[in-house]
Parts: C-alpha cells; sequence; structure tokens
C-alpha cells in the first residue's frame, strides 16, 4: 500500500442500538469508484455504484459501519483484509447520496441529514392497488433515526410532514417515509 493514495480523513461511526450515531475514530482511507462503465443513475438514496475504500489495518472497519468523509457519507457493505496480514484493508461501500435537509422532530432538536425526494410516486392500498400518488422521501437511518409520524422534513425550502412509514422500505440503512407538502 502506498501511504500517498491514503490522502481523505474519515471518521468511523457505528449505529447504535438506540439508533444514535457513535464515533470510532477516524483513519486516513483513500476513496475511490470501483465500478467501471455505465452505472445506472440512483433512484433512492442508496447510489448503485460501489465505492472501493482502502485503509491500514483496524479493528473498527466493520461490515453494516459507516465511515464520513468531506460531508460524504458511506455504508460498509465488506470488509477484507485481503493478505491476511492485518497491514491493508479493501472496503466495498455504497455511498449514501441525496439532497441536503433539516429533520425536524417533534421532540428533540433538528437535525441535518440528506434525503431521496420522489413526487409522485405511487401509493398502494393492502391489496397492492395504486391508490393514489404522493410525495415519498428515502432517508439515512443513521442520520435521523426512525422519523415518526407528524415529525418534519425542510427540503430545499419546502417544508414536509411525515404521513407514514413507507411500507417494507426500511432495511436499517434507509428509512421510506410518505410526505405531505405544509
Amino acid at each position: 500500500m502506498r501511504a500517498g493514495k491514503l490522502d481523505k480523513r474519515a471518521e468511523i461511526i457505528r449505529l447504535t442500538a438506540e439508533l444514535t450515531a457513535e464515533s470510532r475514530g477516524s483513519r486516513w482511507v483513500g476513496i475511490r469508484a470501483k465500478d467501471a462503465g455505465d452505472v445506472p443513475a440512483a433512484d433512492g438514496l442508496r447510489s448503485m455504484a460501489l465505492i472501493e475504500i482502502r485503509a491500514r489495518y483496524s479493528d473498527e472497519f466493520a461490515q453494516g459501519r459507516y465511515l464520513a468523509s468531506a460531508g460524504r457519507l458511506f455504508h460498509l457493505t465488506s470488509v477484507r483484509d485481503p493478505l491476511g496480514n492485518r497491514a491493508e484493508m479493501v472496503i466495498s461501500a455504497h455511498e449514501l447520496i441525496g439532497q441536503p435537509a433539516e429533520y425536524r422532530p417533534q421532540e428533540g432538536v433538528p437535525v441535518a441529514c440528506r434525503v431521496h425526494l420522489t413526487h409522485e410516486a405511487p401509493y398502494r392500498d393492502e391489496m397492492g392497488q395504486v391508490t393514489e400518488y404522493k410525495t415519498r422521501a428515502e432517508v439515512a437511518v443513521i442520520e435521523v433515526g426512525r422519523p415518526q409520524r407528524d415529525d418534519q422534513l425542510l427540503i430545499a425550502g419546502t417544508l414536509y410532514v411525515v404521513l407514514d412509514y413507507a411500507d417494507e422500505t426500511d432495511d436499517g440503512v434507509v428509512r421510506g417515509l410518505w410526505l405531505e407538502k405544509v
């Protein structure tokens, strides 16, 4: 490993059982796109392009943790010690991308976050039939926890209220929400 390639300072973050971010220290890392060629456009908060992150060995790097660097947020999906000598880590990650927003819980302090917004998303009833179209958002659980009904999101100067959780969209990393413009 060439030390000159570890040119970004990044914070390792663990999501606790209480859904709060816990810093596990910072390390020097190298970050680059792993996929070559055409990568489909993101249709949610999680980018479809894989990112390769290299670092010196540390037990703090673990699958499921997060890495924050220069305003970017990565979810670690694979962590390997390729040579087995505890010298270097090769990490695959997905970047969580979206537009800047502010999450405003009913109780608590507003938090800066990123959000992916879809206007006119199909809303399905219990039978799976599209009954109407609503605004749908995806947020990172590490940034906002699990928003509840009547919490608010301020996105690009527009205030939205959380109507409900979008069924089957919480995978522990990203949570889908149905929103209504205030």
